[in-house]
C-alpha cells in the first residue's frame, strides 16, 4: 500500500512540474514513471533516494539532447545542409558531437554509480532494461496509432 502512495504522490509532482511543457509530453512522463515503478519494484526508502536521482539524470541529458541538436544539427541546417558546410566545419562538429555523447556516457556512469549506493545491481540492470523496453512500447504504439 506504500508503494501504491509513493507512486500516486510522486506521479503528481512529476505531471505538475511537467504540465507546463504541454500535454503529451507530461502523458509520456507519468507512462514512463509508472511503467518503470512497476518494473524496479522499488520500496519505499529505495522510491525516495531513486526518483531525485533520475529526475536530475534525466533533466542532464536533456539538456546534452538540446545542446546537440541546437549546436549541431540547427547551425549545419541554417547554413544550407550538410552540403553547404566545409570541411573544416565538418570536422568541428565532428567533435563537437564526440564531445556531447562523451558527456551522455559520464553522466550515465555517475548516475549508475549513485543508484548502487543503495540499490542492488539487478534492479540498476533492470531500469536500463525498463528503459529500453519503454521506448520500444511507445514506438509501436505510435507507429500503430499512425496506420490507423
Amino acid at each position: 500500500m506504500k508503494k501504491v502512495i509513493v507512486f500516486i504522490f510522486l506521479s503528481i509532482c512529476i505531471q505538475n512540474t511537467y504540465a507546463q511543457r504541454g500535454g503529451r509530453s507530461s502523458k509520456i512522463k507519468a507512462l514512463k514513471i509508472a511503467f518503470i515503478t512497476e518494473k524496479l519494484n522499488l520500496s519505499e526508502d529505495e522510491a525516495e533516494k531513486f526518483w531525485p536521482l533520475y529526475n536530475q539524470y534525466e533533466k542532464a541529458n536533456y539538456k546534452l539532447f538540446k545542446q546537440e541538436k541546437h549546436d549541431i544539427k540547427t547551425k549545419i541546417k541554417s547554413a544550407g545542409g550538410i552540403d553547404s558546410i566545409t570541411e573544416k566545419e565538418a570536422i568541428s562538429y565532428l567533435e563537437l558531437l564526440q564531445k556531447i555523447k562523451a558527456s551522455h556516457h559520464e553522466i550515465k556512469e555517475k548516475f549508475y554509480g549513485n543508484l548502487l549506493s543503495f540499490l542492488p545491481a539487478k534492479k540498476v540492470l533492470q531500469l536500463e532494461i525498463s528503459e529500453h523496453e519503454f521506448r520500444r512500447n511507445l514506438m509501436k504504439k505510435l507507429r500503430n496509432k499512425k496506420r490507423r
